[in-house]
């Protein structure tokens, strides 16, 4: 069970997305003044101050964080890390799928960096593995051949046999 730190001053907003994370019984959801960080889990907060965004350095994969749109704070909330932002006149709903996306990214104890939690189905860590190898195999490769004989602005694609890749 997660534990779910809500630091948001409007209640409605706050209660709708209480009541979505506690529909499913996976989370633990505290309603709070001012996260406490010594309490795992995710957190989510709003950006309406520079105080709130100091928070954020020590780790950013755990927050969710709700601002307004057009704001400078986007910003220095996307250059401290976070990757899970919610604009203040997204529903709930929204919100709810941030809390899990952020959720997923919070390393899981005991399990070593990019190993499969088999309770979530996601990644304990970083999806690469300690030797860079990809867990995914990559896309097919297409390249844009340009041929000498044909009229400019014409080209044609075709797929990349991997015996003449390059790399």
């Amino acid at each position: 069970m997660t534990t779910v730190q809500l630091a948001i001053h409007d209640s409605s907003y706050a209660q709708s997305l209480r009541n979505l994370l506690l529909r499913d019984g996976a989370h633990r959801v505290l309603l709070v003044d001012k996260p406490d960080l010594k309490e795992e889990g995710v957190v989510v907060m709003e950006a309406n101050g520079p105080e709130n965004l100091s928070l954020l350095s020590s780790q950013p994969e755990r927050f969710v964080v709700i601002t307004r749109k057009g704001t400078d704070h986007l910003t220095r909330i996307w250059d401290a890390g976070v990757r899970h932002v919610v604009f203040e006149e997204d529903s709930p709903n929204t919100a709810q799928l941030a809390v899990i996306a952020a959720e997923l990214r919070i390393p899981k104890p005991g399990l070593s960096p990019g190993a499969r939690d088999s309770n979530t189905g996601g990644f304990a860590g970083r999806a690469l593995h300690s030797d860079n190898r990809r867990l995914f195999p990559r896309p097919g490769l297409f390249v844009l051949e340009s041929r000498l004989d044909l009229p400019p602005r014409r080209s044609r694609c075709c797929p990349v046999r991997k015996d003449t890749m390059l790399f």
